[in-house]
């Protein structure tokens, strides 16, 4: 072999090695790079004003609920299931609390916390010792608790009578309002847990391969049991941070709900299949349905045909997301 062939061979190489780190990166890194594309689309659409500091803070504050919701029904899907009662939940749970504010926030809070999780605990227990499928599982315990919230509270909408805040009489840190700093701190507390627990180890390997993580001694179910729990917890805090953002609740509004914590996740890049993608994905995801739905608004787009755009860009990710799997 001659010094121009040996030569030629390297350069293919590095011409290799380079290509497959790009595809790397933008693998990695596609779900922000769409997040900063976005941006600037929207910056030039709507004429500039879409990075105003008060839209933005607006968009944040807006989300953060379904951002709540979305970060627990990360943790399902990444086992390979789903949770469709989460808005559901979040609606029983913020009804309660606003049914017991007379009683004060220190009964009412807890309370309707602890609703929310024995509901995602019970979960957690159908689709482990139950062994029904997440999908009838879930769908029983959303229908379940959307006519238990009816039920208590006489189908009306439920109002704040006094505006409690939620931590020390502080409403705001900043320039934030507090229940974005609390999707935040969620956020990072389920990124520690999936990255830095031996819980988030299990979770990964429970839906990468159910069986063959048993069978190297992991426990599945336990996964599977703390991730509903950990949902319904998640479901609880959206209700605090509903409550705290519009002063009120009703019987309906875990119907939108349920598309907010799935979406984002869907969006994000998180394999419905689980095992793969993560807590940041999901936000960048509600980032996304976020920035897009402003943007809509913006423009003065009529709200059915935001939600045309949303189901498509749902079912455009989906198809794109089973395309590539099948690829690989």
């Amino acid at each position: 072999m001659t010094e121009a062939q040996v030569t030629d061979i390297q350069t293919a190489e590095m011409e290799g090695s380079r290509k497959q780190r790009w595809r790397d990166f933008s693998a990695r890194y596609a779900i922000w790079i769409s997040v900063g594309v976005l941006i600037v689309a929207a910056q030039i659409l709507s004429g500039g004003v879409f990075l105003d500091a008060q839209n933005i803070v607006n968009i944040l504050a807006q989300n953060s609920v379904a951002g709540v919701l979305a970060t627990g029904q990360t943790l399902v899907i990444l086992t390979a299931g789903i949770d469709l009662s989460l808005g559901s939940i979040a609606a029983l749970s913020s009804t309660t609390i606003l049914l017991l504010q007379g009683q004060g926030p220190n009964i009412a809070l807890p309370v309707g916390i602890a609703v929310a999780l024995g509901a995602g605990l019970l979960n957690g227990l159908l689709v482990t010792k139950g062994r029904i499928p997440p999908f009838i599982a879930t769908l029983g315990m959303m229908q379940a608790a959307l006519g238990l919230t009816y039920v208590i509270s006489n189908a009306y909408p439920v109002y704040e009578e006094t505006h409690w805040f939620l931590f020390m009489g502080v409403d705001d840190i900043g320039p934030l309002p507090l229940h974005v700093v609390v999707w935040g701190l969620v956020t990072v507390i389920t990124w520690v847990i999936l990255r830095r627990t031996r819980y988030g180890m299990y979770i990964y390997a429970t839906g990468g391969n159910e069986r063959a993580a048993r069978v190297s001694g992991i426990p599945t179910n336990r996964a599977k049991l703390f991730v509903y729990t950990f949902a319904g917890l998640c479901a609880g805090v959206a209700a605090i941070l509903l409550v705290n953002r519009l002063g009120m609740t009703q019987p309906n509004i875990g119907n939108s709900l349920t598309l907010g914590a799935i979406a984002p996740v869907v969006v994000g890049g998180t394999s419905l299949f689980g095992g793969s993608g993560g807590v940041w994905n999901t936000l960048a995801g509600v980032l996304i349905v976020g920035i897009l739905v402003n943007l809509m608004v913006l423009m003065g787009i009529n709200v059915y045909i935001q939600q045309v755009v949303q189901g498509i860009m749902i079912l455009a990710v989906v198809f794109l997301f089973i395309r590539q799997q099948r690829r690989a």
